[in-house]
């Protein structure tokens, strides 16, 4: 007869692959029970993660049905411009992006972006 006794404790590996809790930043931004935002959500969990990591994100900020992301590229294709603006869509499967040199130029053109939104 086989009998298995649960650890107290949980094992790093196991610690590493669940996924961090959602922020309070976030939450306020978006509707989870819509089927868009929930997706735009998760995709940024997979993106920032440290298994799939892809972005290291700066700032967020929600326009409309986008989020503006100010990222930078952990494995950059063009080493001069490591930084972007992303667009992620709330309503569909779609990011866009504009690769910037500096976190001040990618910020500069988020702020640029919701200012001519506003007007």
């Amino acid at each position: 007869m086989c009998c298995h006794i649960r650890s107290a404790s949980v094992s790093r590996r196991r610690r590493s692959i669940s996924r961090k809790a959602p922020t309070l930043q976030l939450l306020a931004m978006l509707d989870l029970s819509k089927p868009g935002e929930r997706q735009a959500y998760d995709f940024l969990l997979r993106a920032t993660s440290k298994l799939e990591r892809m972005w290291e994100l700066f700032t967020l900020r929600r326009q409309g049905d986008v989020l503006l992301c100010v990222v930078r590229w952990v494995r950059p294709e063009r080493k001069v411009k490591p930084f972007s603006l992303a667009e992620v869509s709330l309503t569909e499967t779609a990011v866009r992006w504009r690769y910037h040199a500096s976190v001040e130029s990618a910020r500069a053109e988020m702020e640029r972006h919701c200012a001519a939104a506003s007007n």
